[in-house]
């Protein structure tokens, strides 16, 4: 039986260009395709693929919600990240959303053709150019049944202000940004700073590096 897959890109020339090589491929099987992640729902629960290859550009807020929307079809599929974004923090966050793959786009065909069939087999799959620290520090966390990150704690909306607090923006321009109003940004940053046990800006940037969340 031919592995069923899923190509979502905003970019029509990709999903062509990978479909026709992937149409070469005896074990595989395009079924489906979409230009973003809210289309994709109805298509994933009808053909229900067997691995999902997703850009992150595809959804709003980058590969978390990528990985989440696609996750909400209720369909046990397995998701291929395939991407021209390399920052370990979008890395970690598709990763820790429930990706098993982050693939470069200026990987070679056959790379992609092994990322797709290792992520099916339920393995894990970085691009090389990406650090192996990144998927090592995860998956033996994940093993290992270690104590949740204190930043696990935080919710969506959360997570949102945390980066760009940490990345030197403002209260006003934090509400503009998402939003909100510049009262509920403080409140956010309120309950952040309770739930890292952090101090000030300073040791929330710092606290961001550690984990990944700022590349710097």
């Amino acid at each position: 039986m031919k592995m069923k897959l899923m190509l979502i890109d905003n970019q029509l020339v990709v999903r062509q260009g990978l479909k026709a090589l992937l149409a070469k491929e005896p074990d595989m099987e395009v079924v489906a395709e979409a230009a973003d992640t809210a289309e994709s729902l109805d298509l994933i629960k009808k053909h229900r693929p067997d691995v999902v290859v997703a850009e992150t550009a595809t959804a709003r807020s980058g590969g978390t919600d990528t990985v989440r929307m696609i996750q909400t079809a209720g369909v046990d599929c397995q998701i291929l990240i395939l991407t021209g974004q390399s920052s370990k923090s979008l890395v970690r966050e598709a990763l820790q959303a429930g990706a098993r793959g982050y693939v470069l786009k200026t990987a070679s065909y056959s790379e992609v053709l092994t990322a797709i069939r290792s992520v099916q087999q339920q393995s894990y799959y970085l691009s090389p150019e990406i650090s192996a620290e990144i998927i090592h520090t995860f998956v033996k966390k994940k093993q290992k049944n270690m104590q949740a990150e204190p930043y696990d704690q935080l919710s969506k909306r959360e997570r949102q202000v945390f980066k760009l607090i940490a990345e030197g923006k403002t209260t006003d321009e934090i509400a503009d940004m998402l939003t909100i109003s510049p009262k509920t940004v403080a409140k956010h940053r309120m309950n952040i700073m309770e739930k890292l046990q952090l101090k000030n800006t300073a040791t929330l940037v710092r606290y961001a590096a550690r984990i990944g969340i700022l590349d710097i």
